[in-house]
């Protein structure tokens, strides 16, 4: 190899038949700063090798031809190849493969599939150990194992008479200096770790009788208590009667590597976040525990975990608040985790549970050797219980709930993927149920969720066969009991399930993307009927239109607007455009400057579902709003309860103070009407006044334009 000064970078090799599997890695060579020459089978991997005399090879196990053992023994055999290092890449992480891999020469190994980042980790140290070890190798002039290897300390060990006569370098490794050091074996032996020094003393005295070298790593304790990791190799020196004189060695301080090869680690199989095991090994984990389940017959259970309405959580308060309160629910799941002995039966000193974070909001727990399978929805309903109590995150009070789905061995599956998918199913179901409660699987579960994909499939070609419709609810002044206007509300008529309220298709519609088409359509829809009803010659009236998330926060919505009140010719005082607190605090500024551009225009605006979202007064201030809507739950109870009357005062009183019309939902009763209009209400909507109905019978109760005027 040539020297590593006569050119600028690194030089790597990759060799491997699958084109994609060769640029993924010579992208992330690049990344780390080497040159790359690439080979797409062994032959052609043997002639660029002594062409280019790349300091590192990155070889595939698996090609035509000459396979990546064959090719590694050959390139050994090269002039310059008996010492550049060698990685092998392959899928075989079984021990016999690996211990070929080593046999025909390789440095190390990696498996697939690749991440890039370990890969250029693992590349880089492997560089950094070859160079070293050339370096070494062109300074030193004298054979042996302590001349060839600088700034490594040597020893020798005569055992006959006890003498351990180190060097200036291994008495630096060990924290002394040379003349401080006793010079016997046993001096040596009090320096190393105590936890490793029956281990160091029975390998160096193996060597007296086996006669073969040894390679041990060990930890040497500094006199500050401080420790090192250093590898020791030794062997034995004999003279013509092949008698041992002495055992010679070298200690390596690898404690850097050491601590690299454990961020690699932690890297691969741990959550940077959270600190807990991530998908890799928790896969890992429940790999060997179902083994185990299957071997001696007995139950676990896998918990999947999905924390509820946590994006809102995001968005609302940040990503910095959002990872803190994934940090504290890491920490009191591990505390719920850990106290659930009580219900397992220990298996060894590795405990009967493990504890996950798959990503996002999701996390896994694992739990063996249960003795009743109730017993995992007795964990279950404690993480429940104990994720809802409030999370004091930087002096702010959150809530957080967390849905849960349990699956069962052998009941809900045997394997890694059927348990863990399972699991997930069991979850949404728990989700459907109203969140913050655990489910165990159920095999009902899956014919529900292909009856939901096929919904899915009829949603999509919905649009195109005109299978919705728009009905409209009344609302009405509670003054004069006049109706005022209409909230617009989509309906679709099934061709084989009949007319379905939104309840039943607007999650798939959501989950889908398809909701902010929707949206676009009833827009569109609701102002060409209101236009339709004026020129029919009746009264004037305005239609509120509902906007989810996607339509609001899109950069379409204002052409979407522009294009529905110039193509029906309504005028933008009869369109009233609603939207949930949620949805406007998601991105305060972001929403003022977007509501702002739409009054301009002589858009109304309203805040619907108002007291149950996270807006404050501070921000209702900001926000070029008409008109809040008080959401139905507070006036269901308002006869019934003590609480929601003061509560629904409070935000008329509120929103008159901002010069803001408020409008009650959910009314069905007489006595809520009087009750509202004795606090000061101003407008209402309810089966009280009238039910979503079509588009003609709305029509149908507005009074013509004159009769208005004349009353």
């Amino acid at each position: 190899m040539e020297p590593q000064g006569e050119r600028a970078a690194s030089r790597a090799l990759v060799v491997d038949d699958d084109e994609f599997v060769r640029m993924v890695v010579s992208e992330a060579l690049r990344q780390a700063g080497l040159e790359v020459c690439e080979a797409e089978n062994g032959a052609q991997a043997l002639e660029m090798f002594a062409a280019s005399r790349p300091d590192i090879v990155v070889l595939d196990v698996m090609m035509p031809g000459l396979d990546g053992f064959t090719t590694c023994t050959k390139l050994r055999g090269c002039v310059g190849g008996s010492r550049v290092p060698i990685l092998i890449m392959t899928a075989l992480d079984d021990a016999e493969s690996i211990a070929r891999a080593y046999e025909q020469g390789a440095t190390d190994f990696i498996t697939k599939p690749l991440n890039p980042v370990i890969l250029s980790y693992r590349v880089r140290y492997m560089l950094r150990g070859s160079q070293t070890f050339d370096a070494l190798l062109r300074s030193e002039t004298r054979l042996g194992l302590a001349q060839r290897i600088a700034k490594i300390g040597n020893w020798e060990w005569r055992p006959d008479t006890n003498q351990f006569t180190a060097s200036s370098e291994l008495c630096r490794l060990m924290g002394i200096r040379p003349q401080d050091f006793d010079g016997t074996f046993d001096a040596f032996l009090h320096l190393v770790h105590t936890e490793d020094r029956d281990r160091v003393e029975e390998a160096l005295k193996g060597i007296l009788t086996r006669r073969v070298p040894c390679d041990i790593d060990h930890r040497l304790v500094l006199p500050n208590g401080a420790d090192v990791t250093v590898n020791l190799q030794a062997e034995v020196l004999l003279d013509d009667q092949m008698k041992a004189l002495s055992i010679v060695g070298t200690a390596q301080d690898i404690t850097d590597r050491k601590q690299s090869e454990q961020e690699i680690h932690r890297l691969a199989y741990f959550d940077s976040l959270t600190g807990l095991p991530n998908r890799v090994l928790f896969k890992d984990r429940l790999a060997q525990a179902l083994s185990h389940a299957h071997r001696y017959r007995t139950t676990l259970a896998t918990l999947f975990l999905d924390l509820d309405r946590f994006k809102v959580i995001n968005d609302t308060l940040g990503h910095n608040t959002g990872d803190l309160l994934l940090k504290s629910v890491a920490e009191r799941l591990a505390d719920c985790v850990r106290h659930s002995d009580s219900v397992c039966r220990s298996v060894g000193e590795a405990g009967n549970h493990s504890l996950a974070r798959l990503g996002g909001d999701e996390f896994t727990v694992l739990l063996t050797n249960l003795r009743e399978v109730q017993d995992a929805g007795k964990v279950a309903r404690r993480i429940v219980e104990s994720l809802a109590q409030s999370f004091s995150i930087e002096g702010r009070e959150i809530f957080v709930t967390v849905s849960v789905g349990i699956a069962i061995f052998p009941e809900d599956g045997d394997s890694v993927d059927a348990l863990l998918k399972n699991a997930d199913t069991a979850m949404y179901h728990a989700k459907e149920h109203g969140r913050n409660n655990a489910q165990f699987y159920s095999n009902t579960f899956n014919a529900a969720a292909h009856e939901r994909l096929i919904l899915e499939g009829e949603l999509r070609h919905a649009l195109t066969r005109e299978e919705f419709v728009v009905y409209y609810q009344p609302q009405i002044d509670l003054r004069t009991n006049g109706i005022i206007g209409a909230e617009a509300l989509v309906r679709w008529q099934h061709p084989k399930r009949g007319l379905l309220p939104p309840a039943e298709f607007l999650p798939a519609a959501m989950d889908t993307g398809l909701i902010k088409t929707i949206d676009e359509w009833v827009l569109r829809t609701a102002c060409r009927h209101n236009q339709e009803w004026q020129l029919r010659g009746k009264m004037p009236v305005h239609i509120s239109v509902n906007l989810s998330h996607s339509l609001f926060h899109s950069k379409t919505l204002l052409s979407v607007v522009e294009e529905a009140l110039g193509q029906t010719g309504l005028i933008p005082a009869c369109l009233k455009l609603e939207l949930t607190e949620s949805i406007a605090m998601r991105n305060v500024d972001a929403s003022i400057v977007m509501l702002t551009t739409l009054k301009t225009m002589g858009v109304q605006l309203s805040i619907d579902d108002f007291g149950t979202g996270y807006s404050s007064l501070s921000y209702l201030q900001r926000l070029p709003i008409n008109m809040v809507k008080i959401d139905q739950s507070f006036i269901q109870e308002i006869m019934t309860q003590a609480s929601p009357a003061p509560i629904v005062r409070a935000i008329i009183a509120m929103a008159h103070s901002l010069r803001l019309l408020v409008l009650a939902e959910g009314v069905e009763q007489e006595a809520q009407r009087m009750l509202l209009l004795e606090l000061g209400c101003d407008q209402a909507q309810g089966y009280l006044f009238g039910r979503p109905m079509p588009e003609e019978a709305f029509a149908a109760l507005l009074p013509p334009v004159h009769l208005r005027k004349a009353g």
